[in-house]
């Protein structure tokens, strides 16, 4: 596991960027989406809530790999990520829900959380490809 720095995490949690989860089907069919509910657990986990994502969905349930991307203005970083476990009840998947019916009032099928396996520089820098976990 790769521990996720401060900074990405900051990024990820700020309400402006723009957040981004890329999945492929078991054939390899990529397929990326922007999703307002991307955020980071603790060092080592992702999250997003499944409100809509089926494609998504279905290619998480045949391929678990996931990549996560946020950006703001000329600052970008992407985690790679695998499926640990899909929440369609318990604690963390009741407040999640009650977050989005009171931000969204949309439902939600299920959350999924990720172990983070690494995490790039993605800004337009020389820093760009960079590894920094």
């Amino acid at each position: 596991m790769a521990a996720i720095p401060e900074n990405v995490k900051a990024l990820f949690a700020d309400k402006d960027a723009c957040k981004i989860i890329a999945t492929a089907c078991k054939n390899g069919k990529p397929h990326a989406i922007p999703a307002g509910t991307i955020g980071v657990v603790d060092d080592s986990t992702m999250v997003v809530a499944q409100i809509f994502m089926d494609v998504t969905a279905q290619n998480i349930d045949s391929n678990p790999k996931a990549a996560f991307t946020a950006v703001k203005g000329m600052e970008a970083y992407t985690v790679n990520a695998v499926l640990k476990a899909k929440l369609t009840e318990g604690p963390i998947f009741d407040a999640m829900y009650k977050n989005i019916q009171e931000m969204l009032h949309l439902p939600t099928k299920a959350v999924l959380l990720f172990d983070v396996k690494s995490v790039y520089h993605q800004s337009a820098s020389p820093n760009a490809g960079k590894k920094l976990a």
